[in-house]
């Protein structure tokens, strides 16, 4: 599923401490999408790169429920952080943020893309959506 601004509608209420670890960047962004999250409910780890999140989610113990990363980082992308995350067992569910139109995906890795830029509601129903499949 493909989210360009839209509001998506969740099948269900995620259990209201699930973990997100966020992966981002842009440190204002990072912040932003940290705080919508924490809003609603749910317990948030924010780091600013693939690599960050690899020492976060060892460090962690147990899988996040998702992580939400973006296409372009530095040291270590989305891409290969999803990757990494999944096939060690580190992340249950991944949602991709992208500013880039277009961007070919594995299925099997990500569920959700987020188009940027999109509203906080938007992000909290995709959040929710992807944690209720």
């Amino acid at each position: 599923m493909v989210l360009r601004g839209a509001h998506v509608e969740a099948r269900a209420e995620p259990q209201a401490a699930a973990s997100v670890l966020i992966a981002e960047d842009d440190t204002a962004v990072r912040e932003l999408l940290a705080r919508v999250l924490r809003i609603h409910g749910f317990h948030v780890v924010a780091v600013a790169n693939g690599v960050e999140a690899l020492l976060a989610a060892a460090d962690q113990g147990t899988p996040f429920e998702l992580l939400l990363t973006d296409l372009m980082m530095p040291r270590m992308g989305g891409l290969d952080l999803a990757a990494h995350m999944l096939g060690q067992g580190f992340a249950r569910r991944v949602i991709l943020m992208t500013g880039y139109a277009d961007v070919p995906l594995d299925p099997q890795l990500f569920s959700t893309v987020l188009q940027k830029p999109f509203s906080p509601s938007t992000l909290a129903a995709a959040v929710r959506a992807a944690l209720s499949r």
